[in-house]
């Protein structure tokens, strides 16, 4: 039988006899200690203590070993190697996914089987094994993508808050676990939830939306494996997914309601992944070089491989802010959305020192939108603080003045740093 090479090499350095034998000797401690406080018999101790032990074994233990297996090889200087191998983007990442975990959820089944020999009422157990597996897929799968972020930009270091991130998402997991297995009626207490005009039950709605969170989040590890690969992508897998959040988020909205909340529900989520996804790509002055390069030539294949993925879903947002601008919902009268922090991420990617980009737009972003414009109202100068918010003047064309102003700026001054960095 041909096994998967990256599973394989995977199993070598992470499934050892050592570990083959002492993870359950360990466990098997622990659940001897709970069996003598249940009073000589499996009970109530040893069933929360099998379920906690599960949450943090594949949380942060599974976490942990996700993020290693990618940064590991960067460390170690054969990442590069590794990419100059012919094996394909989802053979690397099942095998570094499956291979670096599969000592976790050794341990975890023995953990799964303990509580169900001891738990008192396993008529909840189909949906608290389905929330635990789940989610620490989910949590493991997660790890691996913001590793492989990391990876791209140069943060080789950034273990601690990945595994830190998985500790958080081990506590949110057990939150809602832990009372659906110690109360037996804890499946009757929960409501429905009106969805597009459907009524799904509480628990069978937060499954669904794991598992959807866990096949996005398989999708995102491959396309930036691919990406790691130098395999050439079209960006329809990150315009799929901003349509997907749109639509899904949108069925929760009340049907007498659905025209007045949708587009700036919608324009909210196009705007935040159009900020996540800036500070995650790795914002390179030559990818813009080419894709002006290719638009010119009018090689709209290579163009479309080129275009940084913020693009798309700013594109979207400004389409949607159209209708927006004419509905004026009752609860966004004063919402104000400034687009310029991507602009500023730009500015300090584009210069010496893009591994600080992140922190010198932090920043700037306090100094500009908060400071400063504190400042200026304290000392009673509210037009400089409408140089800051233009939409807190009174008058519309001062608005469109300011606004003019501050773009035109921020994108002299991103044209200057472009040109000197290429």
């Amino acid at each position: 039988m041909n096994l998967n090479p990256e599973f394989q090499r995977q199993l070598q350095l992470e499934f050892s006899s050592a570990r083959l034998v002492g993870v359950p000797l360990i466990l098997g401690v622990i659940f001897a200690l709970t069996y003598l406080i249940d009073d000589y018999h499996f009970a109530n101790v040893t069933a929360q203590s099998a379920l906690g032990l599960f949450l943090l074994m594949v949380s942060f233990w599974g976490a942990r070993q996700a993020v290693d297996s990618v940064l590991d090889e960067q460390r170690s200087h054969t990442w590069d190697t590794q990419r100059l191998s012919a094996l394909d983007p989802w053979t690397m990442v099942c095998g570094k996914l499956l291979g670096s975990t599969l000592v976790v959820w050794y341990g975890c089944v023995i953990c799964l089987v303990v509580y169900g020999l001891a738990a008192n009422n396993t008529s909840n157990f189909f949906w608290v094994c389905g929330y635990a597996i789940t989610s620490g897929l989910l949590v493991q799968n997660l790890s691996l993508l913001l590793s492989l972020i990391a990876l791209r930009k140069g943060q080789i270091n950034s273990n601690s808050v990945i595994i830190g991130l998985a500790i958080i998402a081990a506590f949110t997991i057990g939150s809602w676990i832990m009372p659906l297995a110690e109360d037996p009626q804890a499946l009757q207490n929960k409501a429905n939830i009106a969805w597009y005009g459907l009524n799904v039950t509480d628990q069978l709605l937060t499954l669904i939306t794991v598992c959807l969170a866990l096949f996005w989040c398989v999708v995102g590890n491959y396309r930036l494996m691919a990406q790691e690969l130098r395999i050439r992508t079209l960006p329809w897998v990150w315009l799929a997914f901003a349509i997907f959040l749109i639509v899904y988020t949108g069925g929760f909205i009340p049907a007498e309601q659905f025209g007045d909340y949708f587009y700036s529900i919608a324009f909210g989520i196009c705007l935040t992944l159009c900020y996540l996804i800036v500070f995650a790509e790795y914002n390179e002055p030559m990818r813009i070089k080419r894709l002006l390069g290719y638009m010119t030539k009018e090689n709209w294949l290579r163009s479309a491989e080129e275009l940084p993925l913020w693009c798309i879903t700013f594109v979207l947002a400004c389409l949607l802010a159209i209708p927006l601008s004419f509905l004026h919902p009752a609860d966004v009268n004063e919402l104000h959305i400034y687009p310029l922090p991507i602009l500023l991420l730009l500015f300090f990617s584009y210069g010496k020192n893009p591994q600080r980009a992140f922190s010198l737009t932090l920043l700037s972003l306090v100094l500009l939108y908060g400071v400063l414009p504190a400042l200026f109202e304290t000392a009673k100068q509210e037009w400089l603080v409408a140089l800051f918010f233009p939409l807190f003047t009174d008058s519309m064309v001062l608005s469109i003045v300011y606004v003019a102003v501050q773009s035109a700026l921020i994108w002299y001054f991103l044209y200057q740093r472009w040109q000197e960095s290429v």
